[in-house]
């Protein structure tokens, strides 16, 4: 075979290396091989990823801390309808002289005295303020679960986006190697036919330097590659000083496409997302606090009872006598009516009731975001999908151009400037293949988050492990 021939035939083995490198992404990440031979290196699947993300996220952590704070208030508020119950006892001794009604006389002695007294206190009515702060403290603390939720759901959010950058940044590497691979055997094989005298020097000159920038856009995927791992660590609260190696999931050389209908997503999300859900029961907690407030202009009626013994040594009573004649109790109804307090009631009343417009103006501007939000979502899903199908008609012509432009080359009719423009559309629609696959399992398995019915623990790369395809 002459020189042109085996030429040829290499060329056409690295095309179709690139081709068969480009469309099957399903096969796990070659690049992490490296660090799973690591010692110590930890391996974290995507499933290990989710659960990270909700074990060690902080701001799942600081929305349990808010529930159980808020649990123990109402706790608290719920124990204000309870009386109140004391026990004191004071014990003292005095020295000098006192008059001994006994003898009739003034006497110098040192006298005890013992007195022990038990004490409830019970609010009968105060204005509805206790009933108002105890509902209050209720809405608040399922306002507060809510917000768990949501951070819940948004921890996962960060976690699953940051895997699917890891696992794109991977396959650009991979890409981006198979085409340094490629640009490598040409450069040989073009060495080979400049020494035959089959092609001028330039050409071999050419293609140096474009191995040179094969190798520029390998590390420059490289380093992104390791800047998304970064992010995935810190996502995840992991050590910066292990290693980790994340495995993606099995993955099927076509995706299963979703179809969404925008009027649809948009009821859900209105329906179902935990943010509003907090800011609506917020607004509703806030009509509690105004009444609080206002419950402050009115009557407050409290009773007390008391119940108390005592004893002294100056009396010839024994003991025991003594705090048995001696008991006596007390029974109390206390009613306290507000005349002027300075309108400490009316400025708390009118802040509360500005604190609620502010909580519907929140509510407002909520629904307005969310609905914002779920019609982005739609509409790069809608464009993730057409970008899919663009992007793998452009790999199947790229490759086609490739091929030929090649061939050409190798039987003198075609220039390397024209193979070279041919082998950079095929890596660019490699890719593209690649940025619009997982631009599009993004949103596919993601679009629960925007709508709000998104089950942390059941987080999964939609679209992406399926084998039926659209």
């Amino acid at each position: 075979m002459n020189a042109r021939g085996r030429t040829h035939t290499m060329l056409s083995f690295r095309w179709s290396t690139i081709r068969h490198s480009a469309l099957a992404l399903c096969l796990a990440i070659p690049g992490f091989a490296s660090r799973s031979a690591a010692q110590g290196a930890i391996t974290i699947t995507f499933d290990d990823a989710i659960r990270l993300s909700l074990k060690q996220s902080v701001a799942v952590r600081q929305a349990e801390n808010t529930v159980a704070a808020s649990t123990e208030t109402v706790r608290q508020r719920s124990s204000a309808f309870l009386p109140s119950f004391s026990l004191s006892t004071n014990t003292s001794e005095s020295y000098g002289y006192t008059f001994n009604q006994n003898e009739g006389r003034i006497v110098d002695q040192t006298t005890t005295s013992v007195n022990l007294n038990a004490n409830s206190a019970l609010t009968v009515y105060d204005g509805g303020r206790n009933i108002a702060q105890l509902k209050e403290a209720r809405l608040s603390n399922n306002a507060n679960d809510a917000d768990l939720s949501r951070a819940r759901q948004t921890a996962v959010f960060t976690a699953a986006s940051g895997f699917l950058t890891l696992v794109q940044r991977e396959e650009q590497v991979r890409v981006q190697r198979d085409n340094l691979s490629a640009q490598m055997a040409q450069d040989t094989a073009i060495q080979r036919m400049v020494r035959a005298g089959a092609r001028p020097i330039s050409d071999q000159y050419q293609q140096q330097a474009t191995v040179a920038s094969s190798q520029y856009s390998l590390v420059t995927a490289q380093r992104d590659r390791e800047l998304a791992r970064v992010a995935l660590m810190r996502a995840l609260q992991l050590d910066p000083r292990g290693e980790y190696n994340f495995v993606a999931p099995a993955m099927a050389d076509s995706m299963q496409i979703l179809r969404f209908n925008l009027d649809s997503l948009l009821v859900k999300a209105l329906g179902s997302r935990a943010d509003l859900e907090a800011l609506d029961t917020r607004l509703e907690a806030t009509a509690f606090t105004v009444r609080n407030a206002a419950g402050s202009r009115l009557p407050q009626v409290s009773m007390s009872l008391g119940y108390g013994t005592a004893f002294n040594s100056a009396s010839e009573l024994s003991f025991g006598n003594q705090f048995n004649q001696r008991r006596s109790g007390s029974l109390g109804l206390a009613l306290s009516v507000p005349i002027f307090d300075r309108r400490q009631a009316s400025v708390a009343a009118q802040q509360a009731r500005i604190a609620a417009d502010n909580a519907r103006l929140s509510v407002q501007d909520r629904r307005l975001a969310i609905g914002s939000e779920v019609r982005e979502a739609y509409l790069n899903h809608t464009a993730a999908v057409e970008q899919y199908d663009a992007a793998r008609v452009q790999l199947a012509a790229a490759d086609l151009a490739a091929n030929t432009q090649a061939r050409r080359y190798a039987v003198g009719a075609g220039t390397l400037v024209e193979v070279t423009a041919a082998r950079a559309q095929l890596v660019q629609a490699a890719s593209a293949v690649v940025s619009a696959k997982y631009a599009l399992a993004f949103q596919q398995s993601l679009m629960s988050y925007y709508v709000g019915d998104m089950v942390p623990e059941s987080t999964s790369l939609a679209g992406l492990s399926g084998a039926s395809s659209r």
